[in-house]
């Protein structure tokens, strides 16, 4: 019994293991290209060949900015938006312009490059005064509507297709690394390590597993030295008992087989059975005699599906269990929670009391006294 117990949460175990290590592995394979990426940092910009950059995870410190072309805004409340991204065209290459996207933190510094930009432009200042905006992020292509945008900031219409083919349609993207940006590449990588993880700590516990620790324990703690005497006896009782659920049960033993949950109890050591429910669920508490120790509990519980299947859990149990309590009351907690060991009895004499009672009472109304 004890040894199909153990090929049992062994499979179950390995099985969850081999899940998770698979999605790890298929988490690694998506997240490994823009890892590279983050690992080997990002090349400069300017020292790249414009007509290589799509895909580039690249950094630059800009300098010049000829204006923006498209912003990203968001709702921050029932009447108020907040604009988070915006885009602006920089020079690129020898002659090239492509599209920068930075986040709202940077608006101060770009609109400074911006300002002395166009003042160098329009002749109200000599040379640059130093402004720069350091971007860091991946290089990707413009979708259509953006690319309509930043055509009609850069006022292509009058141009040639010679002088509008300089105009990339790129957008370098300010926090991205590859196809994600790095919370994403975070939080990926922190599901990466909880499957990887686990996946591994189910590997080495079903490797290493020895069975469901309730049952050795608690033959250890009932038999004693002649625990491993009742091998025989309880690996005929596992063929020879069909199981109802989880259940398995018969004049002498009840078991539950609940993978590494899993619990055996002599039906002698057995003092009150009840249903609950528990959720959508119900559950068969069964409470043993014996006291709590290290592995083992006072209450056991096995799961049912319905309040039918409950049912039939305790129409099996009743006959194999007389001396046991069925039932629950609220009232018994104290006497249970007081004396496991002397639980049925305190009830049947509050029972017997109760019984005495009542005839009393019922003689001094002239009522027929009641058989039991």
């Amino acid at each position: 019994m004890i040894r199909q117990l153990t090929k049992g949460i062994r499979r179950r175990r390995l099985f969850h293991a081999a899940v998770r290590l698979v999605i790890a592995a298929v988490m690694l394979a998506v997240l490994a290209p823009d890892l590279s990426r983050l690992v080997r940092g990002p090349a400069d910009l300017y020292t790249l060949d414009p007509a290589g950059l799509e895909g580039q995870y690249v950094s630059a410190r800009v300098d010049i900015i000829y204006g923006w072309y498209a912003e990203t805004v968001r709702a921050s409340g029932t009447d108020r938006e907040q604009t988070v991204r915006r885009e602006y065209i920089i020079p690129v290459g020898s002659t090239e312009y492509m599209g920068m996207e930075v986040h709202s933190r940077q608006f101060a510094a770009a609109q400074a490059v911006l300002d002395t930009t166009d003042a160098v432009l329009h002749g109200t200042a000599e040379s640059l005064d130093g402004s720069q905006v350091i971007v860091t992020g991946t290089v990707r292509r413009m979708d259509s509507q953006t690319r309509q945008y930043f055509q009609q900031a850069a006022g292509l219409a009058g141009y040639s297709a010679r002088e509008r083919s300089r105009f990339l349609p790129l957008v370098l993207v300010e926090g991205q690394v590859g196809s994600l940006t790095l919370p994403e590449l975070g939080l990926g990588l922190a599901a990466f390590g909880f499957f990887a993880l686990s996946g591994l700590l189910y590997l080495v516990q079903g490797i290493r597993c020895q069975g469901p620790e309730q049952p050795v324990a608690y033959l250890q703690a009932a038999a004693g030295d002649s625990a491993p005497l009742l091998r025989d006896e309880l690996e005929s009782f596992y063929r020879q008992t069909r199981p109802l659920g989880r259940l398995r049960a018969n004049c002498r033993w009840l078991l539950c087989e609940d993978g590494a949950d899993s619990w055996l109890l002599y039906n002698r050591d057995v003092a009150w059975v009840y249903a609950e429910p528990a959720g959508r669920q119900y559950q068969v508490v069964v409470c043993a005699r014996s006291p709590a120790g290290r592995r083992l509990r006072r209450r056991y519980r096995i799961w049912a599906r319905n309040a039918a299947e409950a049912e039939q859990l305790l129409d099996l149990l009743r006959p194999l269990l007389p001396e046991a309590v069925f039932g629950y009351d609220p009232r018994w907690e104290p006497l249970y929670q007081a004396s496991p060991a002397r639980f049925c009895r305190d009830i049947k004499a509050r029972q017997q009391a109760e019984h005495t009672a009542a005839a009393r009472r019922g003689a001094r109304n002239g009522w027929p006294e009641s058989s039991q």
